[in-house]
C-alpha cells in the first residue's frame, strides 16, 4: 500500500467539499449549533479548512453499508430522498473518495476515516452503480463528530479562532481523534495501517500548515 500523504490537490477537494457541507446544513439549521452557537461566514470558512471531511458518509456502519450495496428496489419505497443540495454533495464526496479508494486507498482513510475493507467495497464498484445506490439517500451524510462531542465543540471554538496556532491546534487535536478511534471488528481484516503509522499524519500537517503532531497515530 502507498503511504503517501495527501497532496495539494486533495486537500482543496477536501475543503471544498466542506464548505460544501456547511453551505447545505445552514439553510436548516446554523452551523454551530451542537454548541449553541451561530457562526459567521467567516469563521465557517476557518472551520472548512480542517484537513478532512467535516462530514461522514457512514463509512463505519457495517449494517448501513450492508444495505445500500444490497441493492434492493423495495428499499426504495422507505426511503426518503436527500434534497438537492445533500444530492449534490453526494455525489461529489462518492466520487472523490472513490477514485481515492481505487488509487490511493490510504489517502482515503486519512481525510475521512474509512477502513480498508469499506475502501476495497467502494473501488469494486463503478462510479455510476456506487452513485446510483448511495447518492439518492436522504441518511447518507451524518456529522464526523455527534452533537456534544469533545472534537467538534474544539473545532467550534478554537478552531475558528482569528488566532492562527489556535487553529493549528484545533485542528491537529480533530485529526488525530479521527484517526485513533476504535472501528468495527468487522473491518479489521485488513491492517488498519492508517492508526499504525505517524509519517503520513505529519505530511498531512504540514502541508495545511499544522506545525507539529506530537503524538504517535
Amino acid at each position: 500500500m502507498d503511504y503517501q500523504g495527501p497532496d495539494a490537490v486533495d486537500i482543496r477537494n477536501t475543503r471544498a467539499l466542506n464548505r460544501a457541507y456547511l453551505a447545505a446544513i445552514r439553510p436548516t439549521s446554523d452551523v454551530g449549533d451542537a454548541t449553541g452557537r451561530t457562526l459567521t461566514e467567516l469563521q465557517a470558512r476557518r472551520l472548512s479548512m480542517t484537513p478532512f471531511l467535516l462530514f461522514s458518509l457512514r463509512e463505519q456502519d457495517v449494517e448501513f453499508w450492508e444495505e445500500v450495496l444490497a441493492d434492493d428496489p423495495q428499499a426504495d419505497l422507505l426511503e426518503t430522498v436527500a434534497s438537492p443540495a445533500i444530492h449534490e454533495l453526494q455525489v461529489s464526496a462518492l466520487g472523490f473518495l472513490w477514485q481515492l479508494s481505487r488509487q490511493r486507498p490510504y489517502v482515503a482513510r486519512l481525510v475521512s476515516g474509512a477502513t480498508a475493507n469499506w475502501c476495497d467495497r467502494l473501488s469494486a464498484l463503478t462510479l455510476v452503480e456506487l452513485i446510483r445506490m448511495a447518492a439518492p439517500r436522504s441518511d447518507l451524510i451524518v456529522p464526523r463528530f455527534p452533537e456534544g462531542d469533545k472534537v467538534i465543540d474544539r473545532l467550534l471554538q478554537s478552531g475558528v479562532s482569528a488566532q492562527r496556532n489556535l487553529q493549528e491546534m484545533s485542528q491537529q487535536f480533530a485529526l488525530q481523534a479521527m484517526l485513533t478511534r476504535s472501528r468495527p471488528p468487522r473491518y479489521e481484516k485488513l491492517p488498519a495501517a492508517a492508526c499504525d503509522r505517524s509519517t503520513p499524519v505529519r505530511q498531512v500537517a504540514e502541508r495545511v500548515g499544522l506545525r507539529t503532531l506530537n503524538s504517535k497515530v
